[in-house]
């Protein structure tokens, strides 16, 4: 008698695998709330203005699930910290919102773009300082843009306590786990012109390779100005916004800006060919650079030169150098006792040196590149530094 489907099956266990199958490939954390993510609204206090790979996230969800929970405030809790927004999360509650979400935005976005029907969430009702706790936890994922991060940092900064004390950046940067430099470079961005700060945002876009959609023949993005945040920081952020946007327009180079960002505000303005000053000797091509005498070695033997043919063994004192005269004048000192060509101090004139590159880090040292070497010398030293 054949036997009939079913039979000697576990039914029950079998319902029980496959159940269990379906919760790892979630990889839900076991144990944690869960809600719809229409019942969850983003912070409006969120520093990330601009949710980036919301798509490639999506992707993951479907697949993996969210593995991460995401952190969540009580609407009442939220609106006693920000009150400036309680009619906004009294609107979203009317609508069903159970929560605000705290940490998870990109986590919430890409959700909703996955069609989940449910993510895991942490409650919190004490949180010391959101915004705080909002920069660690953006440092420690995805972070912020430049500018973000500036505003977010500005922003921690206005805050006060309970006893009305302001953070100061050296303890804001102990508190979201970052040096004070790195602090201070970002809020000064703040003081760009909005085409200087587009151009911070680009140079870290490309850094993080999140400029692959352009395209590279496209002539605008051949001529995108990226802009490090060092060189914004310290010293297009020190110049007054008209020669920012002054160097926008190309009127003023970097090696210009350079220099004159180190003057006071009310000093500065764009160096015109021939003005005195390094400014001027910058714009002014035909002008010949000042070449100082180099001093003579040490040496800790008696030099020939230094001795007296007369008397051997005694050293003649050192000579001293004589002040530059100007063309066409005559020095009858000069003529009447000439040094020794030992003791004269010489520099090459064969070929004129273009400049000494100060070498800070290696940004500083592509710039300085970039000023004082051709095109051709440059691609000559890129082929030279390949080999």
């Amino acid at each position: 008698m054949p036997q009939k489907p079913g039979l000697k099956r576990d039914l029950a266990a079998e319902r029980a695998a496959r159940k269990a199958a379906s919760q790892q490939a979630r990889l839900v954390p076991q144990g944690l709330p869960t809600v719809r993510p229409d019942q969850l609204m983003p912070s409006p206090e969120n520093g990330r203005r601009k949710l980036l790979k919301i798509d490639e996230l999506a992707d993951t969800l479907r697949t993996d699930g969210m593995n991460t929970a995401m952190t969540v405030i009580p609407p009442d809790v939220y609106v006693e910290i920000y009150p400036q927004h309680k009619e906004v999360v009294e609107a979203r509650v009317a609508d069903g919102v159970l929560f605000v979400v705290h940490h998870g935005h990109r986590r919430l976005a890409a959700a909703l773009r996955a069609g989940l029907t449910e993510v895991p969430i942490l409650v919190r009702r004490e949180v010391p300082s959101l915004r705080i706790a909002a920069i660690q936890e953006n440092l420690q994922r995805m972070a912020l843009n430049p500018m973000e991060e500036a505003l977010e940092f500005q922003e921690a900064l206005d805050e006060t306590d309970g006893a009305g004390k302001q953070l100061s950046q050296r303890e804001l940067a102990k508190r979201v786990g970052c040096s004070q430099t790195y602090v201070s470079h970002r809020v000064a961005l703040l003081r760009l012109v909005p085409a200087l700060q587009q151009a911070t945002i680009d140079h870290w876009l490309k850094e993080q390779q999140l400029l692959d959609a352009c395209d590279e023949d496209d002539a605008s993005t051949q001529v995108r100005l990226l802009l490090p945040v060092r060189e914004a920081a310290t010293v297009f952020a020190r110049l007054r916004q008209d020669l920012q946007e002054a160097f926008v327009r190309g009127e003023l180079t970097s090696a210009q800006a350079a220099i004159v960002s180190k003057v006071p505000a009310e000093q500065q303005a764009i160096p015109v060919a021939g003005e005195a000053g390094d400014c001027g000797a910058i714009n002014d091509e035909a002008a010949e650079p000042a070449v100082a005498p180099l001093p003579e070695p040490r040496t800790s033997e008696p030099s020939a030169a230094h001795s007296s043919p007369e008397a051997p063994g005694k050293h003649s004192p050192a000579p001293v150098s004589q002040p530059s005269l100007p063309a066409g004048s005559a020095s009858t000192d000069r003529q009447s006792s000439p040094q020794p060509e030992a003791a004269a101090t010489s520099v090459a004139t064969e070929a004129e040196p273009r400049g000494v590159i100060v070498v800070r880090s290696v940004e500083d040292l592509a710039l300085n590149i970039r000023e004082l070497l051709e095109h051709d010398e440059i691609e000559e030293l890129k082929a030279l530094l390949s080999s």
